[in-house]
């Protein structure tokens, strides 16, 4: 099936922070936690503390992480997979991608994850919770 025609996208990347809680879905969603995944974090490194992940060096940390291809390959797979299956159906995935604040390792992962979709053909859009400021409260 091609899926690269059509302006819609075909598979919606969310990033998040579990300590802020999971994005609501009206339909289910394929559900990423990093929280315990062996990803360097630049929170824990003194230089990078304090960035997100749009920071160039700050992502690169993540990536050079051991297991972040292998993560990537399987989400990736996994992503095309469900939407093997919606497709015939006209429903578009949601992928959540959640660490703990939703402000680094989250965004690093979603945003390589759509690169390698759409390297793949599929129309894939990305929304960062965490990087939104919070609403001032009256």
């Amino acid at each position: 099936m091609d899926f690269s025609t059509g302006e819609q996208a075909w598979i919606q990347i969310e990033t998040f922070g579990f300590d802020h809680g999971v994005p609501v879905t009206p339909t289910g969603a394929l559900l990423v936690d990093l929280r315990s995944a062996p990803l360097q974090n630049p929170a824990d490194h003194p230089a990078l503390a304090g960035r997100d992940g749009k920071d160039e060096e700050a992502a690169g940390h993540v990536m050079e992480s051991p297991h972040t291809f292998t993560l990537l390959a399987r989400t990736a797979d996994q992503a095309q997979a469900l939407l093997d299956r919606s497709a015939k159906s006209n429903l578009i995935v949601r992928v959540l991608v959640g660490d703990t604040e939703g402000r680094t390792r989250a965004v690093v992962i979603g945003d390589a994850l759509a690169e390698i979709l759409t390297a793949r053909g599929i129309r894939t859009s990305v929304d960062h919770h965490g990087l939104t400021p919070p609403a001032p409260q009256k």
